[in-house]
């Protein structure tokens, strides 16, 4: 699987990052509504943090460790991304973010739903999530791929400043591997 794919929805091209999506990454998590969901991004968020965001990606892809695909809306560039990332042997965490202009439209579950059947066609069986307590719209969006609640534990969000409470979701595993794979 180390070779990156190109997945196609009705509105979007699903694709791994590249180096020329740096300004757009960085215009749409450089919003603090869009950087306070996620667990990684820092709030501010530079130009250096999307370059090494792309540099990863691109480096998880040719270890088949991570698979992340940026979401490109016609006429208007990388709006968002989903990504997949490898959890011990075989347990895969979805995550996500898009950019605040397109909140609500159904990106993320268009483009959540087309990366989580590309796993499945790789043979990924068990999947984890989560979103913090405050973001329910992300919890509407696992739901509707199908992931049950697991549990809430403390994540850690780097825009936080620390950790907050998180909602912990399954797919084909166990409630335990939510929690345990949860960043604390």
């Amino acid at each position: 699987m180390a070779e990156t794919e190109t997945i196609k929805t009705e509105r979007l091209i699903l694709r791994a990052p590249i180096a020329t999506d740096a300004d757009e990454i960085t215009t749409r998590i450089g919003v603090k509504a869009v950087a306070w969901n996620l667990g990684r991004a820092p709030y501010p968020y530079a130009r250096s943090d999307a370059e090494g965001f792309i540099t990863k990606a691109r480096e998880n892809w040719a270890n088949d460790t991570a698979y992340v695909f940026v979401a490109e809306y016609a006429g208007e560039g990388v709006i968002g991304c989903v990504g997949l990332d490898l959890h011990g042997d075989d347990i895969w965490e979805i995550g996500y973010w898009i950019g605040q202009p397109w909140w609500g439209q159904g990106f993320v579950s268009e483009a959540a739903t087309a990366v989580m059947d590309w796993g499945k066609a790789k043979g990924m069986e068990k999947f984890v999530s989560g979103h913090f307590v405050d973001n329910p719209a992300s919890g509407r969006v696992l739901e509707k791929l199908g992931f049950v609640p697991a549990g809430i534990v403390d994540h850690i969000g780097a825009a936080r400043g620390g950790p907050s409470p998180a909602q912990r979701y399954v797919l084909g595993a166990s409630p335990q591997d939510a929690l345990r794979t949860a960043s604390h």
